[in-house]
Order: structure tokens, then sequence, then C-alpha cells
């Protein structure tokens, strides 16, 4: 009887979740720009790179449990520009960064279940964009390990290739100006050997990002399509099954949240 009041008790509970997420999978939201959630059957809400009003995409708030940020930028993290409104609750915010913007390498215990392998990187690109510096946050989730590139300015050096070792999903700037250009990120997913998935980021939409010299997404795909499998998802949110990754790298195109 025990047994099946337990079981009962985690249906009841799936089911104010809003959906259920069979063992090993993981959901993946993309909220816009640099942002997105991940979420595995059990775990928290994990928000990464939250971006403040000044990005206008429609879909903040969101509620989080655990938030990481790679820079202070007003894209990237909404409190460090004195907005407290743009994630819901009252979660964890990670900014593995010094007062002076500085990053150390390093792993982060962030609870019991998730720790977060913290590499830095320059911000500033090839061609003098950006500034300052950028962490690259790696962790695992639900069995997969992912990583989210921030604003990385140029494609990446030995070190942190190694830091980046094993992981599988990859959150990936491609729009250029101040990040890495289309034909740097298919380099940086050639660096990575051990890829699965890879999620494209921070690129223009028109009518809503405010830098109009970041390249629209379509830049990144003409180059990438001959390369690698594309899979446009036609909505904003995936599930991503552990026991059933591709098996070569294909890259997933999500819509934004509205």
């Amino acid at each position: 009887m025990r047994k099946i009041a337990l079981f009962i008790l985690a249906l009841c509970l799936a089911t104010l979740v809003g959906f259920t997420l069979v063992a090993g999978s993981i959901s993946v939201t993309y909220l816009g720009h640099s942002c997105f959630t991940i979420q595995s059957e059990e775990g928290p809400i994990i928000m990464l790179d939250p971006y403040a009003s000044h990005v206008p995409y429609p879909a903040l708030p969101q509620p989080a449990d655990i938030v990481l940020m790679t820079h202070s930028h007003i894209d990237h993290c909404p409190s460090c520009n004195r907005e407290s409104d743009r994630i819901l609750g009252d979660p964890i915010e990670i900014k593995p960064w010094d007062r002076m913007g500085r990053v150390q390498d390093r792993d982060l215990t962030v609870t019991d279940d998730l720790l977060v392998r913290v590499t830095g990187a320059s911000h500033v690109t090839a061609l003098g964009g950006g500034s300052g510096y950028v962490c690259l946050l790696s962790f695992e989730v639900g069995g997969l390990r992912f990583a989210h590139l921030g604003d990385l300015g140029k494609v990446l050096t030995e070190e942190q290739i190694t830091a980046l070792e094993g992981v599988d999903v990859l959150f990936l700037p491609v729009g250029g100006a101040f990040t890495i250009d289309a034909t740097e990120a298919l380099t940086v997913i050639a660096q990575l050997p051990s890829l699965k998935i890879v999620f494209p980021m921070h690129y223009n939409v028109e009518g809503i990002t405010p830098w109009p010299t970041i390249a629209p997404l379509s830049d990144f795909v003409l180059l990438a399509e001959s390369i690698h499998t594309m899979i446009e998802q036609e909505t904003h949110q995936v599930v991503i099954d552990s026991e059933a990754l591709p098996e070569s790298v294909e890259i997933w195109i999500l819509d934004f949240m509205e």
C-alpha cells in the first residue's frame, strides 16, 4: 500500500508541474537572446544569462530556482543593472566574476546536485569588438553535460578546450560584432568533439535586438547547413533524452518564447 501511495503522490506532483518528463530527459526552453532555462524531471529550473528590459524580448519575467550569469553586461545580467523584476521567485544568483569583471577558473558548488565549472575567456573579439571578460559555464544536469559560452570573443584556447571536455549540449553565440561570428562558431564546434547538440544564440532579431551590427541567424545557418544537420524545432521548448542523443552534431534552432 505504501508503494502505491508514493506512486500516486509522484503522479500528482508531475501533474502540478504542467508536463511530465520521462527518466533521463531534460527540458530546454529558449527565452531569447542568450537566455535559456534547463530543467530535469526532478530538478530545479536553471536559468542562463537573462537579459534586462533594454533587450525587449517578450518572454521575461519567468520563474527560476538558480540563475547562472556569464558576465555583467545589460543583456546577460539584469540584476547587475538594477533590474530585479526579470526573474520570478527567489533564486540563487551566481555571478562568478570579481569586482573588476575578472574570472578565476574554478569548480563552484551551487547546490549539492549542481557543480559548475567556471572558465575565464576574453569578451574581446579578433576585430576588437566587445570588452572585458566572460565566464564559460559548464555543468551536468540529468546525466548530460551542458556548456554556455556567454559572449565568447575568440575561438577556444587549449586550456578552455580541456575545461569543456565531455560537453554534450552547447549554447553558442553566432552573431559576431561583440562575440565570435558564424565562421568562428563553426570552429568552436569542431574544437569540442564530444558535442551532440548545439543551440545557436546571440544573433540579430529584427525589431528586438538593440545592436544592428550583430548578424542574423541566417548568416550562421548558411555556413553551417553544408557541414552539420540543422533541425528547426519550430517551438521554444524541447525535451532532450539523455539516452537517445544524435550520433553526430546536430544544430537545433529554437523559436524564442513569446
